[in-house]
């Protein structure tokens, strides 16, 4: 990664954690492998407590790709989105020369949703936009995940506890 790139993941990271509001949200989660860091993901809300849409975002070492690593990643922040937090779909945008990140997304069960279009390192870039709702999650098989102390935490996302807001 330029230094560069990586002062830009760094201010992003920073920034994210400070404009926290139940409004505008974004969980950053580190995934480890054989306790050594090797990717992130993250979950973003906007108004989440009216629109019920997350949007996900992942990124795993490349040498860490082809392993299952980045699916079951992704498969965790999936059940805390829609188990933990009730969310009604996840959202998500793939570069579309990222075949490693289209396989996991088509694997989980995000459909096609259109396109968007991006500057990345100073050149234009097209991902196609994905879309996993909650019916979709629900008639899949899914890992064996658990959630602990989740529940205070709720309100800071906009989500009041024990009522589907």
């Amino acid at each position: 990664m330029t230094t560069e790139r990586t002062v830009h993941v760094m201010k992003q990271h920073w920034s994210r954690r400070g404009d926290w509001s139940t409004d505008a949200w974004t969980l950053e989660l580190a995934v480890f492998h054989e306790q050594q860091p090797i990717g992130m993901v993250a979950l973003r809300g906007r108004e989440f407590s009216i629109l019920r849409e997350v949007k996900t975002e992942s990124w795993l070492g490349v040498e860490h790709h082809g392993k299952g690593l980045g699916t079951e990643a992704r498969s965790a922040l999936l059940h805390l989105a829609f188990d933990g937090l009730e969310a009604d779909a996840a959202l998500s945008e793939v570069v579309q020369d990222n075949p490693a990140s289209q396989g996991v997304s088509r694997k989980l069960g995000y459909k096609h949703d259109g396109i968007s279009r991006d500057v990345l390192d100073g050149r234009a870039v097209t991902s196609d936009r994905l879309r996993l709702t909650r019916e979709a999650w629900d008639g899949r098989p899914r890992l064996k995940v658990t959630m602990a102390g989740l529940s205070p935490c709720l309100p800071f996302f906009g989500v009041t506890p024990g009522r589907r807001n």
